[in-house]
């Protein structure tokens, strides 16, 4: 039962020929003890049945299907558009449809967050599907050595965590306050050119650039399978995080920093390189320098992004740089 007295969340599933996925996704959603959750689901072109099956078993679910597939950015993108087409709802969440979300999941998030008038990104401790004694995510950040980074991952789920202020959240399963959308300065609230991989290390990125704060709510717990896309095609992902992690640092950062990451951003990738090696992995260190000299190539994308996004940057360039150390 819905009240009108609670803030609307509209969670956006994106999905991409996930269909035996689809049925526990939804069911977690409407197993919410929240009273306002609208569900939105885009299809990116799936060649299943993943449409005409939602249509038939979660009519009540808004269904935007798309011509072609447009990616994990630009994907979620259309669907944030739609939910804040709607006056109502005040937090979009996002949640993957390997994922699972625990019943108390919105409700507990969404009572912390209306506390937080200039909190942006939320997320709640995630745990493995198989494994809930063992860390999906905490949250996400950038390290310094320039990698996209997630907190926590594989570790012992010991004792709970937070609340704790946080670099950034992973979109696995995620909510975030439509405030903040309508504050940062893009249309594409994803990077579109991203395509898929690192967009939502971007998008935490300009929020802290930004000033605003994201947070690691305590006993909102929700499960990810992982890998369910990416697992397809490994060397796809790898080509596609190097390629897409330099236009995210240029885009995001500011030069001193730049500076003073790059030499410890080389020996990562000779790093990865080397490990590769080892490993007789030829394929995927080809995968890695590929992506890395694209990405290098595409940086003059980023750089009108930057200019916009320097006009709204207030971080202290100390505390970011502390903030990269752990992601907290």
């Amino acid at each position: 039962m819905k009240s009108s007295t609670t803030k609307t969340v509209a969670i956006v599933v994106l999905g991409w020929n996930n269909q035996d996925l689809l049925a526990d996704c939804f069911k977690s959603i409407q197993d919410q003890t929240y009273p306002n959750v609208k569900i939105i689901y885009v299809d990116n072109n799936s060649s299943d049945q993943s449409i005409e099956f939602v249509k038939k078993n979660f009519p009540e679910v808004e269904v935007l299907a798309q011509p072609e597939n447009r990616g994990f950015a630009e994907g979620n993108n259309i669907g944030i558009r739609a939910a804040l087409g709607d006056g109502k709802v005040q937090y979009v969440g996002l949640l993957n449809t390997d994922a699972r979300l625990a019943a108390d999941w919105t409700r507990k998030i969404v009572e912390f967050a209306n506390l937080k008038p200039k909190g942006a990104f939320y997320q709640g401790t995630t745990l493995d599907y198989n494994n809930p004694q063992i860390i999906d995510s905490t949250h996400i950040y950038v390290s310094r050595n320039g990698q996209g980074t997630q907190g926590n991952w594989r570790h012992y789920f010991a004792k709970e965590i937070g609340p704790r202020k946080i670099f950034g959240t992973n979109a696995a399963a995620c909510l975030i306050s439509r405030t903040y959308i309508e504050a940062q300065p893009f249309s594409d609230f994803f990077d579109r050119t991203m395509f898929m991989y690192l967009e939502d290390v971007d998008a935490a990125a300009r929020s802290v650039a930004m000033g605003w704060d994201n947070y690691l709510v305590p006993g909102a717990r929700a499960y990810h399978i992982g890998s369910v896309s990416s697992g397809r095609n490994p060397g796809y992902s790898l080509y596609m995080t190097f390629r897409n992690n330099s236009g995210l640092l240029v885009k995001n950062f500011p030069f001193r920093i730049l500076l003073r990451m790059w030499p410890k951003l080389v020996r990562g990738d000779l790093d990865t390189i080397r490990t590769l090696w080892r490993r007789g992995n030829k394929r995927a260190i080809w995968k890695v320098v590929k992506g890395r000299f694209v990405g290098l190539l595409r940086i003059p994308l980023f750089l009108p992004k930057r200019f916009k996004l320097a006009k709204y940057r207030q971080i202290d360039k100390s505390y970011l740089w502390d903030l990269m150390r752990r992601g907290y």
